[in-house]
């Protein structure tokens, strides 16, 4: 039977005052085998993150978004049989659920010859996620930037310098501030004028590796103000980092993870964030992780 393989890169949004507009691609992958079966059964099997919380049914996202395109075109195979091995933790700010959802659609449409092209299933992956910027991202590397339009969404890719983040998870299983209401409505114009500027800045920082601009662009006043609060040390682990060769510091989309821009001295900033982490009486785990050039990768298997 005809097998594929999909490989989505992790998704930090927002890249600091990007609220909602910016993503960054990082080599942290969730892998998804695909293949048509000729029984009529849809079975799914999870390996790695995730695991026991995903469920491994018709409602795990990979399937839901394979169904979602098979309903697209009005057909659909006589059986399907999905392996997910992920290795990009849950609900942590590096979109891992949105790589599940690209992973489901790029598979099934490999599987029936390609009828969509990528821009098409960018679109549709947006109408089932409504985070068009972790799939603009997700789909394409490097620094994605996307804004809405009556039509929908309209978007660009950025090819990013080569560049090696480190990003640190606190374990706080009680984290809460992952929805909008924990976000004011309104805000000062002088935030979202102070935004709007380093929002720039921050895109050409990235794209022609100026780490001086980016020490100072990546600076926000829409949602990290009210989410660091919400994890202990915040303040401690970002001058730690800094101290061990960080330039800039922030959260990957609203956290908890948080993303340390550097050029040199990764190891170094990772054991800095740790025990800066453990001050505050938390453990952290980190990775030193390359900035993902190519988005989604397919391969044929058989």
């Amino acid at each position: 039977m005809h097998k594929v393989s999909v490989s989505v890169p992790a998704v930090a949004t927002n890249v600091g005052p990007g609220y909602d507009a910016l993503g960054l691609a990082l080599n942290l992958r969730n892998v998804i085998e695909m293949n048509l079966t000729s029984d009529d059964q849809l079975a799914v099997s999870l390996s790695g993150e995730g695991k026991g919380v995903l469920p491994e049914n018709f409602y795990n996202p990979v399937m839901t978004a394979a169904i979602a395109l098979f309903q697209e075109l009005e057909q659909a195979p006589a059986g399907l049989n999905v392996a997910c091995n992920n290795h990009i933790p849950l609900d942590i700010g590096l979109s891992s659920r949105v790589t599940m959802i690209v992973g489901g659609l790029m598979g099934a449409n490999t599987l029936l010859g390609t009828p969509f092209r990528r821009e098409e299933l960018i679109h549709i992956a947006n109408k089932l996620t409504r985070q068009p910027e972790a799939v603009v991202t997700a789909m394409r590397g490097g620094l994605g930037i996307c804004a809405t339009c009556p039509e929908g969404i309209f978007y660009r890719a950025v090819e990013v310098l080569p560049l090696r983040v480190v990003v640190a998870l606190p374990d706080l299983p009680n984290y809460e501030p992952r929805l909008r209401d924990d976000l004011p409505a309104m805000v000062p114009m002088a935030d979202a004028v102070h935004n709007v500027g380093h929002t720039a800045l921050v895109i050409e920082a990235l794209r022609t590796g100026d780490f001086n601009l980016l020490q100072q662009a990546l600076d926000d006043r829409l949602h990290e103000p009210y989410r660091q609060m919400h994890i202990p040390g915040y303040a401690g682990v970002v001058e730690s980092a800094k101290e061990a060769g960080a330039i800039a510091v922030t959260l990957c989309g609203a956290g908890p993870a948080m993303m340390a821009f550097a050029s040199f001295n990764h190891q170094q900033i990772e054991s800095a964030i740790q025990a800066s982490f453990r001050k505050a009486g938390v453990e952290a785990k980190t990775w030193a992780l390359g900035v993902d050039g190519q988005g989604v990768v397919i391969s044929v298997v058989q």
